[in-house]
């Protein structure tokens, strides 16, 4: 179970998680790329009365207090980071992170993405919509130090094929926040 915890979501579109998990209490900050979702994402957020703090910005630029999140939650970044800003990525999440903190990842599984291998993302100057990870790709980019894999499952059919689910801790996490990262649908 999700108790109140801070939480930086990355990615956060529309604000459907980062509402939900705000409305548990958590005390969240989300950001996003684009404006429109932005907007749409303080709405929804304002319906709710649910106190969201949103940044419009790339994730890589966000302001943030590093080391001061019990869960980091992507469910619509990582599949659209191109190979080269990977380890970025993955400092990123250790760096919000709290000692023992939580990372919890949606992304597309392999048929739900573009199909492009990283050489193909460089030829054609473009994701294809998004990248899909397999559970051995998945498995070779989170379960190494910093990090431990703890969950890795595919999401139970939603109006929304074609996801996979990964629940990551660092070292020593206890089953905490990361329990509940996923069970916003």
């Amino acid at each position: 179970m999700l108790t109140p915890a801070r939480v930086f979501e990355l990615g956060c579109g529309h604000g459907r998680n980062a509402t939900y998990l705000a409305s548990l209490g958590c005390s969240v900050d989300a950001v996003d790329f684009s404006a429109q979702a932005i907007e749409w994402a303080k709405e929804r957020a304002k319906q709710a009365r649910a106190p969201v703090d949103s940044q419009c910005c790339s994730i890589f630029d966000a302001t943030f207090t590093e080391g001061s999140y019990d869960l980091v939650h992507d469910s619509g970044s990582f599949h659209h980071l191109p190979r080269h800003r990977r380890q970025d990525y993955a400092e990123l999440v250790h760096r919000a992170l709290k000692p023992g903190g939580s990372y919890g990842l949606v992304c597309f599984r392999p048929e739900g993405g573009s199909g492009y291998t990283d050489q193909q993302v460089y030829e054609r100057a473009s994701l294809g919509g998004g990248l899909g990870y397999s559970e051995d790709r998945l498995r070779a980019l989170w379960d190494k130090a910093p990090f431990s894999l703890r969950v890795l499952r595919q999401m139970k059919k939603t109006d929304r094929q074609g996801h996979m689910t990964q629940i990551l801790r660092d070292h020593g996490c206890e089953d905490t926040a990361a329990a509940g990262a996923a069970a916003p649908s």
